[in-house]
């Protein structure tokens, strides 16, 4: 039968210093930290979903808060909520998950006052 070692016997052993107080975060040079991002323009796609987002939600408030334009609310309402719960689907950060909850509630309200001042009548 043949000899098999699990993974953790195949490493080297590690150098403790006084320096790292036993610390386990090593990396090898073919491994990369998790918290490494590569190209610094690697979420851009995901910010501007969630700024998009964030913009939709206060026009769909401002229109739905002021009666005359309650068709415009529920319009772009729907479309932010919809594009909204996309951003959140594909979003990589947690400052654009907030900005995109933030713009969200902000279309859902705009969106119900909106309907709550006469939905799609003109």
């Amino acid at each position: 039968m043949r000899n098999v070692l699990s993974r953790h016997q195949h490493r080297r052993p590690r150098d403790h210093t006084a320096a790292d107080n036993g610390a386990t975060d090593v990396h090898t040079p073919h491994q990369r930290p998790v918290h490494h991002r590569a190209h610094p323009h690697e979420y851009q796609r995901e910010a501007s979903l969630a700024f998009v987002t964030i913009v939709g939600g206060v026009i769909a408030f401002v229109c739905g808060a002021v009666h005359p334009t309650h068709f415009i609310a529920v319009c772009v309402g729907i479309v932010t909520v919809v594009f909204g719960l996309y951003s959140q689907l594909v979003s990589a950060t947690t400052a654009e998950r907030w900005v995109n909850v933030i713009g969200l509630g902000l279309a859902f309200l705009g969106l119900g006052l909106g309907l709550r001042h006469g939905g799609f009548m003109i």
